[in-house]
């Protein structure tokens, strides 16, 4: 077998290639010694003994890996080590040299096995014990500590640099191995999370986050549960398309759909599908924080995105882009959400009565207008301000359902406090959120401001003069008329 083959092993099979190495070794010592020293009487048994062991090692561990587990694996073949270098000594009557390199071969397997120092106390009195023994029943006591020979000294030196380049070696092989296939899995663990973040974009959010977790199966399933369904679209989008390049189409339409996903998945909204300019959003699942509280987050919801859109039509107008505006409604009511479909292909949705009723709002509903159902006016009128419409008649639904517009939340602060301005008037238009305003940019918005009032006041006085002069020219006009009259 080639040195190469021997680093290509597994650990478990290097450490019993190793083994062989260390006890071939000690095999060799022993018979050079027994015929370098006239004293040695039974040492090239022993040198037999344990070249027989090398045949029953196979054996033996297979056994003991049957019988335990790893750890009691590694401790028990610690010990066989550590008898028959205390056998070994005993037969060698402890000579320097070799004594100095038995003790370095086992504190090499104590470091590099990680043995525990329980093992290594218990195993060391054992072997210290069974070394008496060996003195006073086969090896005799006497000439302890000798000189040891000069072939005995090389051939010692050699195998335990042999044995400790060898394991060296490995374990520097084996270490960039290790790394290698650590690189090898980070780089596929990184290419799976990148097809996964790719692969998410076609799921909800919080779906995705919930199969990652273990806590969901993509697997035919669906529940029944009380959900606030959004649904809003784009008005006269469609007819828009007729107008626009197919390039300026699909540029407004992303990001409109970007600026309202991401304000959707600030309130932990369910996106479900895009359908053209369309967006269907519901609360309750897989996240929910109770029927009211989603309620009123979707209200709050679609608030955000009626003011983010005031936002996006001043930035398309002064792109030459048409001034383009939103419809929006929800419902609250039971329905069935889950996964739908085939096991090849599914979809996870959400479809009822209230799902469909949404939808209508949303066509129903004016400009700008956020229409909601009765049981979703029920959840949120104690803190939205929402005004009263005719009942409509609703394609697909039976009976005339009473509907509300959501103009905004009641505010229960002075107006010191509030924080958010928004005045239209023919030839006037403030939007000012001071939450977005940073603390040094109030004196130049203080200035532009006061500037704004000196401005609109000086054009007052400029008008009422105005008016004034042409009253008295139309009151001359008449005086001269009724004098010619007369």
């Amino acid at each position: 077998m080639s040195l190469s083959n021997w680093m290509d092993r597994q650990p478990a099979q290097f450490e019993y290639l190793h083994r062989v190495m260390a006890y071939s070794s000690l095999a060799l010592i022993l018979i050079v010694y027994y015929f370098s020293y006239h004293n040695a009487n039974y040492q090239i048994y022993l040198s037999l003994f344990i070249i027989t062991l090398l045949f029953l090692l196979p054996k033996i561990s297979a056994w003991i890996e049957y019988k335990s587990n790893k750890a009691l694996h590694s401790s028990l073949f610690f010990a066989l080590d550590i008898i028959i270098i205390a056998i070994f000594l005993s037969a060698v009557h402890l000579n320097l040299v070799l004594t100095l390199c038995a003790l370095f071969t086992l504190l090499y397997r104590i470091i590099h096995r990680k043995i525990s120092f329980i093992i290594v106390a218990v195993a060391s009195l054992f072997a210290i014990l069974l070394f008496y023994l060996c003195n006073i029943f086969i090896f005799g006591t006497d000439a302890y500590f000798a000189t040891t020979s000069v072939e005995l000294t090389v051939l010692a030196f050699l195998c335990l640099m042999s044995y400790f380049a060898v394991g060296e070696l490995y374990q520097v092989r084996y270490m960039s191995t290790v790394l290698e296939q650590q690189q090898h899995y980070y780089l596929q663990m990184h290419r799976y999370i990148e097809f996964s973040n790719q692969l998410s974009r076609y799921a909800p959010s919080q779906l995705w986050q919930s199969i990652m977790k273990g806590e969901s199966e993509a697997k035919i399933n669906y529940k029944r549960k009380k959900m606030t369904i959004f649904f809003s679209d784009i008005q006269g989008f469609t007819a828009l398309s007729e107008d626009l390049i197919p390039d300026d189409l699909a540029f407004l339409l992303n990001d409109y759909l970007s600026h309202m996903t991401e304000i959707a998945q600030q309130y932990e909204a369910t996106v479900d599908k895009f359908m053209g300019d369309a967006i269907l959003i519901f609360f309750g699942d897989p996240i929910t924080q109770g029927v009211e509280k989603d309620a009123k987050t979707c209200i709050e919801m679609a608030l955000a995105m009626r003011r983010q859109m005031i936002l996006l039509r001043e930035r398309w107008i002064k792109m030459d882009y048409p001034a383009l505006h939103i419809r929006m409604g929800i419902s609250t009511g039971y329905c069935h959400v889950g996964n739908y479909g085939t096991a090849q292909r599914m979809a996870y949705t959400i479809v009822g009565r209230d799902v469909n009723l949404a939808a209508r709002l949303q066509n129903a509903a004016e400009t700008d207008e956020i229409l909601i159902a009765e049981d979703t006016y029920k959840l949120i009128k104690d803190d939205y301000c929402c005004i009263a419409k005719p009942p409509i008649d609703l394609k697909g639904i039976q009976q005339q359902i009473k509907t509300w517009q959501v103009i905004d939340k009641f505010d229960y602060h002075s107006v010191v406090q509030q924080q958010w301005f928004d005045y239209e008037y023919q030839g006037f238009h403030l939007l000012l959120n001071l939450n977005e305003v940073q603390h040094f940019e109030y004196p130049a918005l203080i200035e532009i401001l006061q500037h704004t009032i000196e401005r609109i006041q000086s054009q007052q006085s400029v008008s009422m003069t105005t008016e004034a002069v042409a009253k008295l020219h139309l009151e001359k006009e008449g005086g001269v008329l009724v004098e010619t009259q007369k």
